[in-house]
C-alpha cells in the first residue's frame, strides 16, 4: 500500500507539472515566439540575441519559474533563418532543462512584394528531473524522501507554419502576422523509477496586425496555447510601441491573468543599426490562485540589423 501511495504522489507532481509545464507557458512579448513556432525566428533581416525569466506566483513556495536565453539569425541572401535556446523550467521539485535548435525557410512575395510565408522545424533535447528528497508525504518515514533524484534525457521536435505581410517596420503600410506550430510530436513517456507521465502534443497559434502612425504603432494580438483534450490558454493583447523610445501594453489571459508590461528602446547600443529592448510584465490572477501572489517577467534583446 506504501509503495502504491508513493507512486502515487510522485505521478500526480509529474502530472500536474505535465500538463500545465510540459513546455514553457507562452508570453505575451511577441519577440520570444520562436520559441513557440520555429517559424518566427528573424523573419526579417535582424540578428537577435535574448533573454527571458518569469516568476510566477511570488511568494509561493515552489511556485513555476522559467529561464532562457535564445540567439535567431537570418541567412538574408539565402532566405532561410536559424536559431537556438537554452531552456529551463521548474516548479518545486520538478525541473525541465533543454537545448533547443530552429531552422527556418522563408517563400517571399506570395502575395505582395514584401510578404513571406516560412516553413519552420524545431527539435530539442530536454533532461526531466525529479528531486525525491524534497517531496512532502504524508506518510511517517517515507521511503519516497530517501530516494535519490531522478532524471531522465528525451528528444523532441515541432513544425511551425507562418506568414508575414511584411516585416520591415515604419517603412511600409500595415503588417499582418499569423502562424501556426505544433510542439513536441515525440511524445514518448517520462519513465522515472517510481512514476511515469506521457509528455503531450502541444498547438500554439497566433496573429497580430501592427498599425503604423509617423513614429509609433499599435499592435493588438491574440494566442493560444492548446494541450490536448484542454485548452491551456488563450491571451488578449494590445501593445503601443513608439519608435526607438518605449513601449507598453495591456494583455488578458483565460487563466484570469491581467498583465501591463512595458520597457524601453536604446537605440545604436555597439554600433549602427543596432537596438536594445528591456522591458518588464507584472501580472495579478483574479482567479482561485489570486492569493498566490502577483507573477512578473523580465525581458532584453540585441538586435542588429543585417541588410
Amino acid at each position: 500500500m506504501k509503495n502504491i501511495l508513493i507512486t502515487l504522489i510522485i505521478l500526480g507532481a509529474v502530472i500536474v507539472c505535465g500538463h500545465a509545464q510540459q513546455l514553457t507557458h507562452t508570453t505575451p512579448f511577441q519577440d520570444m515566439h520562436h520559441i513557440w513556432n520555429p517559424a518566427f525566428t528573424a523573419p526579417g533581416t535582424k540578428m537577435q540575441i535574448s533573454t527571458f525569466y518569469r516568476q510566477q506566483w511570488v511568494g509561493f513556495e515552489g511556485a513555476p519559474n522559467t529561464a532562457l536565453a535564445s540567439v535567431a539569425y537570418p541567412f538574408v541572401d539565402m532566405n532561410m533563418s536559424a536559431g537556438g535556446a537554452i531552456i529551463s523550467d521548474w516548479t518545486g521539485n520538478i525541473n525541465k532543462t533543454g537545448l533547443q535548435a530552429n531552422y527556418a525557410y522563408k517563400l517571399k512575395e506570395i502575395l505582395n512584394r514584401d510578404d513571406q510565408l516560412v516553413l519552420a522545424i524545431n527539435g530539442y533535447f530536454h533532461q526531466y528531473r525529479f528531486d525525491a528528497s524534497q517531496a512532502t508525504t504524508l506518510i511517517s518515514d517515507d521511503p519516497l524522501t530517501s530516494t535519490n533524484t531522478q532524471s531522465k534525457f528525451l528528444p523532441s521536435f515541432g513544425a511551425g507554419i507562418a506568414y508575414f505581410s511584411g516585416t520591415e517596420e515604419y517603412n511600409s503600410d500595415n503588417l499582418f502576422y499569423v502562424g501556426f506550430s505544433t510542439m513536441q510530436l515525440l511524445s514518448t513517456d517520462i519513465l522515472l523509477e517510481t512514476g511515469n507521465a506521457q509528455r503531450q502534443v502541444h498547438y500554439f497559434a497566433n496573429m497580430g496586425t501592427k498599425l503604423f502612425g509617423y513614429d509609433y504603432y499599435i499592435e493588438p494580438s491574440f494566442q493560444v496555447n492548446y494541450v490536448d483534450p484542454q485548452l491551456i490558454d488563450y491571451v488578449i493583447g494590445a501593445k503601443f510601441e513608439k519608435e526607438e523610445a518605449f513601449w507598453g501594453g495591456l494583455s488578458f489571459s483565460s487563466l484570469n491573468d491581467f498583465a501591463i508590461n512595458g520597457g524601453i528602446i536604446l537605440d545604436d547600443i555597439g554600433g549602427r543599426y543596432t537596438e536594445l529592448k528591456i522591458g518588464v510584465l507584472a501580472s495579478l490572477n483574479g482567479g482561485a490562485v489570486s492569493n498566490a501572489g502577483a507573477s512578473f517577467e523580465f525581458f532584453a534583446a540585441y538586435t542588429l540589423d543585417l541588410d
